[in-house]
């Protein structure tokens, strides 16, 4: 059995671990194993690191350092040099996620997020005229250029993703296209270069092999790529400007091959210019010796599925991009958690005097109406307002309120969950809840009065007096079953909001009991096929298989694990984990899937002499084959 190993966020500026971002989802990907570490005692390393410098600060930075199963070449990736050229940063995130069979990456998508954000060239100047010397220590971007240099000598190849302005051609056809415009072309300072150890680099002999794999995948004459030759190192060159930059570092001073990408700001749809740079990235992949992963190469509109914004101190509530936030002057409100349909690149702002470059984590004071903006890199996504409410002691003494409950905030793991009025949430025996504080239309004082009641959980203590809220409940063993309604395979719990004694709001928590669907295993020269809990997998003593996807009704979080023989593996993704017949013994052994330390489903494997599978009444059959689309 085999497994992918990831690392943990490492914060170069703090001793506490960030939570991964990196995904674990279970993507049908039926390619070969990525990242594996056998079982047996044999090991092939695979690793993702993900580190965050100067993390909270407006120069924060984030490497991805990718690494295949097989050594090869190292090539850094970079995009956000400059904040105003969408198309290489958001091309340079896709790579984030990638997963190598061959060589390494190093990716950083976001070199200047706060000039990102501002939509600027550069918001201390331009961080691409800053590597040659030194830069001032009093410069912002010095220690952002200082790391860049270092990756550069960690590697054997640089890229340099940019949108640049209108198209290069080697000789003047319109202002737009002529030899002093950037947009679709590869640049490199030189055609040939000799290093100081007298070896010659052939740049145009590179760009030439990369321009015959991705022009003819572009069916508009007119955005083809171009080999653009700076001559950067020449007299008479048009662009001196040039030997300030990241390339010619990487070039002349370390000795590696260094091209940036150009797309053009010509092409006023930046997902075209998106798709243009993953075919030129993925055409020097090629070139380079390095095998990839396909990364997923579309993007999606980003949205804000909701912020989680805590007052005071007190437990924080969820908010959508629809709600209007209602405070009282003096509040202090703190934006803890930003859930969107993308990962990185997102920021969330409180507009004041004070122009921060992100608010995540901060407490603001808040004295006046305001905006929450939420943005995904430049890109605004969503804007909450917030709006002061008059206090206590100025609204009227005999106005009434029906009380009414807008949604109950849940936490299930590591997510939090909007639930509104009859509405029923799913969550697995072993997943653990946490009753968050409700959305009502109750002012502050009155909300105070609000009890939240979890039928069948008895709190033994909380910072609530006698009520359900703020407690880790484990849902396999704080529940008390006859308190709920049985439902088939699972029960269904009351969750009630109630002010005097008296409910005013009621939702619901149906506990499911987690099980093992079913596993789809691939041969490694052959298709793939489906066994089901229960099942006897017999292997001849040649086959390896890699599991492809395990199936079960259990959300992604808390992880799976695979357990056989004594030994444990987290399930990853696709391809992350496996089985070597000629490490099993002849006799039936047991695979089990497990949750929280609970069993979902077993199979059995033996080494035999045919490849076959048999289901638990013993009766054979051969392997269902399975198509993914």
């Amino acid at each position: 059995m085999y497994w992918k190993r990831t690392r943990q966020i490492v914060e170069q500026n703090g001793n506490q671990p960030a939570r991964s971002q990196l995904a674990d989802g279970r993507l049908l990907f039926l390619l070969s194993c990525l990242w594996v570490l056998i079982l047996s005692g044999t090991t092939l390393h695979a690793d993702t690191v993900h580190q965050v410098h100067f993390k909270g600060t407006d120069a924060e930075l984030d490497v991805y350092t990718i690494k295949g199963t097989e050594p090869g070449p190292t090539l850094l990736l970079l995009g956000g040099i400059q904040g105003d050229e969408p198309g290489g940063y958001l091309a340079a995130d896709l790579y984030a996620d990638l997963t190598l069979k061959k060589g390494s990456l190093i990716v950083v998508p976001r070199a200047n997020f706060l000039s990102i954000v501002e939509n600027s060239r550069g918001a201390n100047g331009d961080m691409n005229r800053k590597f040659a010397g030194e830069t001032a220590s009093t410069d912002r971007d010095a220690a952002v250029v200082a790391i860049i240099k270092e990756l550069m000598r960690q590697s054997d190849f640089f890229l340099n993703l940019h949108d640049g302005s209108g198209y290069y051609a080697p000789r003047w056809e319109s202002p737009v296209r002529n030899p002093l415009r950037f947009g679709q072309s590869i640049i490199a300072d030189t055609d040939q270069f000799t290093r100081p150890d007298g070896k010659t680099i052939d740049m145009a002999g590179i760009v030439r092999r990369v321009l015959e794999k991705v022009n003819p995948q572009i069916s508009d004459s007119g955005h083809v790529f171009r080999f653009n030759n700076h001559r950067t190192p020449s007299k008479d060159t048009p662009h001196k400007e040039q030997r300030l930059s990241a390339t010619y570092h990487a070039l002349t001073k370390v000795g590696i091959p260094a091209f940036g990408i150009e797309t053009s700001k010509d092409i006023s749809d930046y997902r075209i210019r998106v798709r243009y740079q993953t075919m030129v990235v993925n055409a020097f992949l090629d070139e380079v010796g390095i095998v990839p992963d396909t990364p997923r190469m579309y993007l999606e509109t980003p949205y804000l599925k909701y912020l989680v914004v805590s007052v005071n101190g007190r437990t924080p509530i969820v908010l959508t991009g629809q709600d209007v936030f209602k405070v009282q002057a003096g509040d202090t409100i703190s934006i803890v958690h930003i859930e969107s349909n993308y990962s990185r690149g997102i920021t969330a702002r409180i507009q004041g005097p004070d122009r921060r470059f992100n608010d995540l984590n901060r407490e603001i004071a808040v004295t006046k109406n305001t905006v929450i903006e939420v943005r995904k890199d430049r890109f605004l996504v969503a804007r909450i307002p917030v709006e002061i409410s008059p206090s206590r002691s100025q609204a009227s003494a005999d106005m009434h309120f029906e009380p009414k409950l807008q949604y109950f905030c849940v936490r299930v793991n590591d997510r939090t969950f909007a639930v509104e009025p009859g509405e029923e949430l799913t969550v697995i025996r072993g997943d653990t809840v946490v009753i968050m504080d409700p959305k009502t239309n109750l002012h502050q004082a009155d909300e105070k009065g609000v009890r939240i009641d979890l039928r069948g959980f008895q709190a033994d203590s909380s910072t609530y007096n006698r009520e359900d809220r703020g407690h880790h409940i484990n849902t396999a063993t704080d529940l008390q079953d006859k308190y709920g309604r049985h439902r088939g395979r699972e029960t269904v719990f009351a969750l009630q909001a109630k002010l005097n004694n008296k409910v005013f709001g009621e939702s619901y928590i149906a506990v499911s009991e987690p099980s093992l669907e079913y596993l789809v295993f691939k041969e490694s020269q052959g298709g793939t096929f489906v066994v089901y809990p229960g099942d006897k997998l017999e292997l001849p003593g040649n086959k390896e298989l890699q599991v492809v996807d395990i199936k079960t009704n259990c959300p992604e979080s808390p992880p799976l694990f695979l357990t056989m023989s004594g030994r444990t593996v987290r399930w990853q993704h696709s391809g992350s984990a496996g089985i070597d017949s000629s490490k099993l013994p002849s006799n039936e052994t047991p695979m089990d899937i497990t949750r929280n330390g609970r069993s979902l489903g077993r199979i059995w494997l033996k080494q035999g002499d045919d490849f076959r599978v048999s289901s638990y009444g013993n009766q054979l059959r051969v392997p269902v084959p399975v198509k993914y689309q």
